[in-house]
């Protein structure tokens, strides 16, 4: 009978230690964290941004697309590009970008990373190359 109250005493005491890190409050996220984050957010948007440079460029060079399209298409990736490297220096300077982001956002509209073109809020993939957006 001892031993029996030895093993359910052993495995009361296993189950808490299992538990106890289930149970237990969330470690708030620290600031330096939330930058790191968002610094590594636009870090992916830049390069996203820089990848459909190179494949609007082959797009044109293949004849995919007119030169006039071109021209219009990479003007606005080129200006997003030089928001989010913006963006870029500011999170690494420790300044919050992010307001900033939204009102831009808003003013220029929402473009496919893939092909460039301007897609809708509402849209969950690209009209034009139907990439998921």
């Amino acid at each position: 009978m001892g031993v029996f109250i030895a093993e359910i005493a052993v495995l009361l005491i296993v189950l808490g230690a299992v538990a106890y890190p289930l149970l237990g409050a969330a470690a708030p996220v620290s600031s330096p964290e939330l930058i790191e984050n968002d610094l590594s957010d636009l870090l992916y948007r830049k390069e996203a941004l820089y990848t459909a440079l190179k494949d609007l460029e082959f797009d044109m060079r293949t004849g995919k697309i007119d030169q006039e399209d071109y021209d219009v298409m990479k003007k606005s990736l080129e200006a997003e590009a030089i928001g989010i490297l913006g963006m870029i220096d500011a999170t690494a300077k420790g300044e919050n970008p992010g307001s900033d982001e939204k009102k831009s956002e808003k003013k220029k509209g929402k473009f496919c990373p893939e092909c460039g073109s301007k897609v809708e809020k509402s849209h969950k993939f690209c009209p034009e190359c139907a990439n998921k957006l």
